[in-house]
């Protein structure tokens, strides 16, 4: 009776013995380790700030190409932030209050000027940088022409000087990290995962994708969703005060009505900005000189490769792959052969019919 007690002890008897034989390498220093894990730190930040510089390459590359509105946006070509202490020993400068630039995106205004990732910005102007958030009311300056910048470099105050550019529209590009491949629009800002970053095979597939979030932006569909969804919310605080009180069941019947109705109505509409953006997305990565054939072979890929992003039926956001891909394929074609934009959008229709509405299709905002 006494053995199987004892079962337990020999186990960790045994253990022991063979953990004390196991052969685990040389000694290794605790100051050893923690030295690479520094290093290992500053290199996932500085993939980090590159993924972040693609983005920015290609979301001013595909900016300039716009033909829309003023070129009113100052542009320097900095990626900034606050510093934080894996920052500066990554960029080995000291911590300090103030705008760290963290990447020059190459060919840029700040880039020519002679700026350096690591660099502190003092002042632009005659404005003085405290926080990364000053550099949204460069717009209020009216900066033409060459403009000193002043830059904290090691213990030197250094000054340059850069001629900013502007851009037709305002928008943020940012890279957020997480493995969902997944990228999605908002007033002003372009978002997108580490997950898409790695998914996406080229910079010309990279444009097709921000082309796309960008029409989202440009053609005013952010702006376009808010709107749609009001009615909803309005019509079912409607139905709580045609159904008050003790007559909940009601009340949830026709809230749910108004909900399924309203879900129908907008999603087919926002079925038809997709289709708008997909149009759009080609024509502006061509516009900067990208290849539109990435266009069919990333949306290929997702409808293939991701079926698990598919959904159907009329809740739907997205058109069908089908039909997404048949269009796409067309609009290249055009403008491989020289077909001018203006022309393909004359010509261009979108399909909306019931039955194709209902078939597969991607689920993500791409």
């Amino acid at each position: 009776m006494k053995g199987p007690r004892f079962l337990p002890i020999w186990f960790a008897l045994v253990a022991s013995a063979l953990y004390a034989c196991a052969t685990i390498g040389p000694d290794l220093a605790s100051p050893e380790i923690d030295a690479f894990e520094k290093v290992l730190r500053a290199k996932s930040t500085r993939f980090f700030i590159d993924q972040n510089l693609r983005l920015q390459v290609v979301g001013t590359r595909l900016l300039k190409a716009l033909p829309e509105q003023d070129r009113t946006a100052p542009y320097l070509g900095l990626l900034v932030g606050e510093a934080t202490d894996i920052l500066a020993d990554t960029f080995e400068v000291p911590k300090r209050e103030g705008v760290l630039i963290l990447g020059i995106v190459p060919g840029g205004p700040a880039a020519r000027g002679g700026l350096q990732a690591g660099d502190y910005i003092e002042k632009i102007g005659q404005k003085t940088m405290t926080t990364p958030e000053d550099l949204s009311t460069l717009a209020e300056l009216e900066l033409r022409g060459p403009t000193p910048v002043w830059v904290h470099r090691g213990e030197s105050l250094v000054e340059a000087s850069i001629e900013v550019e502007h851009l037709p529209w305002n928008v943020e590009f940012r890279v957020v990290e997480d493995n969902a491949v997944d990228a999605f629009a908002t007033q002003g800002t372009i978002t997108v995962t580490t997950g898409m970053l790695r998914f996406l095979r080229s910079d010309d597939e990279l444009a097709i994708v921000v082309g796309h979030e960008l029409a989202h932006i440009t053609k005013r569909h952010t702006f376009g969703r808010v709107a749609l969804t009001l009615p909803s919310t309005i019509l079912g605080a409607l139905a709580s005060l045609v159904a008050p009180g003790n007559q909940r069941l009601i009340t949830n019947v026709i809230e749910r009505l108004f909900a399924n109705l309203f879900g129908m109505a907008v999603n087919k509409v926002d079925r038809d900005m997709e289709r708008e953006a997909d149009i759009f997305a080609l024509l502006y990565a061509h516009a900067a000189g990208y290849d539109p054939r990435a266009g069919s072979e990333v949306w290929e890929r997702l409808a293939v490769e991701l079926p698990s992003l598919t959904t159907a039926g009329l809740f739907a956001v997205h058109p069908p792959s089908s039909e997404r891909l048949v269009r796409v394929r067309k609009i290249t074609d055009a403008l491989l052969s020289g077909v001018s934009a203006s022309v393909i959008l004359e010509q261009t229709t979108t399909p909306r019919d019931a039955a194709s509405d209902q078939e597969q299709e991607p689920g993500q905002a791409y």
